[in-house]
């Protein structure tokens, strides 16, 4: 979908990794700051996601025999793989007027069949939606270039050119992972080759054409528009759209039309090419098409206010309402239920529980009870640390989900279900929000010697409480970093700090004057 083999083009910029790595790099804070630990937001393009289900091939071939609702099961297992990945997801639906042509096909006004089934998965899950007044893709690069999110995962490269920031484009779902190539505006404007700019992915899209104009430029293939990028063409379109006046257009795209025939036919590419020159039509580039592409209807097309942009605040998922799901919409029975939920549900809900995201009634749940076993650093993966879970309140939320006419014996069965399990937690997540657990594991298993005294102490090391910083702030107003004179009674003023036995940091006020 999008400008046609855009991705192509725009592959030498690309940065390969796993969603899961790009997630770690957007976080921020400390679980002990006051405003905790802040998750990116990435902006997903929900339409794509739903043509995409509807298009795999096991629901073409055998589909009687992949059991109920096999497009929602799928739906469930994508939500879940993006759930694992710490960040929080904003899903953008097409809106009513979006262009009713693409590709010289008519596009069906009608929402998609699975969209109010998506938006119920959304909100077990604890992220947000919204439907666009246009297509959803523009939607997201507007809030790309607000800052309001921190990338638009979609497949459609006319995110590109709509001017999002940064865009991850799906390549594939491996053990649960999604693999993401990870474009950056910045990166493509500064290619030492051709700076690929928004003039160069307009005056690309004119040429080999996309949802809008399929077929491009005819007899102007790749070699000879990547040839054409490379010219001043793209930078002069650019500011014939963007400084002519209305009625001045047409004199000014001729000239730049006469300018494309002469670059074609002068050998300044390497080669002549006069018979794609005599064939241009008098009407190309379509100023339309280019409107489309350079002021796309947007939900804030009719508002300049930033007011109106949207506040993301991430939720825990539900995991009550997601039992619920899994037994009515699936036809699941309560064994399944648990173990799925256990084996593939637990590690997403223990890692957002970890970063003290609220639930949908507005309460923080306590940290979940933990114990850390080890520690992986996979070659060229994300380190991980594997803890047991112990989870007794996700059982009892599970079960709360499940209907007890599902099963004859419903207390008979539920007695044997686990309250454990193991799961692995990215090593960032455990340092940021439980570092003393990691400070605990390290000692005992002497992975680690931890920092030196003349070191300074990483960024996830357990922060100074806020009583006791207040303290501090009252009776040494000159310090500046009051952790940096941790444990130096001199430099901080004849400060002594020292731990409790419970393991919490205490002020020593007897050996103050």
């Amino acid at each position: 979908m999008g400008i046609t083999e855009l991705w192509k083009l725009v592959s030498p910029s690309t940065e390969g990794q796993t969603l899961m790595a790009f997630a770690l790099e957007g976080l921020k804070g400390h679980v002990q700051d006051e405003s905790g630990l802040s998750m990116m937001t990435v902006g997903v393009d929900a339409s794509a996601w739903l043509y995409a289900v509807c298009k795999l091939q096991a629901f073409r071939l055998g589909h009687a025999q992949s059991g109920e609702n096999p497009e929602l099961r799928t739906l469930m297992y994508k939500l879940i793989t993006l759930a694992n990945a710490p960040i929080h997801a904003h899903f953008v639906f097409d809106g009513e007027d979006r262009p009713t042509i693409k590709r010289g096909k008519h596009v069906q006004s009608a929402p998609h069949w699975l969209t109010r089934s998506l938006q119920e998965l959304l909100q077990i899950f604890g992220f947000t939606w919204a439907t666009a007044k246009g297509e959803a893709e523009a939607d997201l690069a507007f809030l790309s270039k607000a800052g309001k999110i921190g990338a638009v995962l979609t497949e459609d490269s006319d995110a590109l050119l709509f001017g999002a920031e940064k865009v991850l484009c799906l390549t594939d779902n491996k053990d649960g992972t999604f693999l993401v190539d990870a474009y950056c505006a910045g990166a493509l404007s500064n290619d030492l080759n051709i700076p690929l700019t928004t003039s160069h992915l307009l005056l690309w899209a004119m040429l080999r054409g996309g949802d809008y104009n399929p077929g491009g430029l005819s007899g102007c293939g790749s070699q000879v528009s990547h040839a054409l990028l490379a010219g001043d063409l793209s930078d002069s379109l650019m500011r014939v759209m963007t400084s002519v006046a209305p009625a001045q257009l047409p004199g000014m795209l001729e000239t730049w039309r006469d300018r494309l025939r002469t670059v074609l036919v002068d050998g300044t590419l390497g080669r002549k090419y006069p018979t794609l020159a005599g064939s241009i039509p008098a009407d190309f580039p379509s100023v339309e098409i280019m409107r489309l592409y350079l002021h796309p209807v947007t939900t804030w097309s009719d508002s300049a206010s930033s007011s109106s942009l949207p506040q993301f605040n991430p939720t825990q998922p539900n995991i009550t309402c997601f039992a619920a799901f899994c037994q009515d919409r699936l036809g699941w029975m309560w064994p399944k239920i648990h173990k799925y939920l256990r084996n593939n549900f637990w590690p997403a809900a223990c890692m957002r529980a970890l970063c003290q995201l609220w639930t949908d009634d507005g309460v923080i749940l306590p940290k979940p009870t933990f114990n850390v076993e080890k520690r992986k650093d996979p070659e060229g993966g994300v380190p991980v640390y594997c803890i047991t879970l112990f989870a007794p309140s996700f059982v009892n939320a599970t079960n709360d989900g499940i209907r007890a006419d599902n099963d004859p014996n419903p207390e008979e069965g539920e007695s044997w279900v686990p309250s454990h399990s193991k799961v692995s937690i990215p090593a960032r997540i455990m340092e940021l929000t439980s570092p003393q657990d990691v400070i605990n594991y390290r000692d005992q298993h002497a992975a680690s010697a931890g920092p030196s005294s003349g070191e300074p102490l990483p960024d996830w090391h357990p922060r100074l409480s806020a009583q006791y910083a207040a303290v501090a702030d009252m009776l040494w107003p000159e310090v500046g970093d009051i952790s940096n004179a941790v444990g130096d009674p001199e430099s901080s003023g004849g400060m002594k700090v020292c731990t409790d036995e419970e393991g919490h940091e205490v002020i020593d006020l007897t050996v103050l004057d």
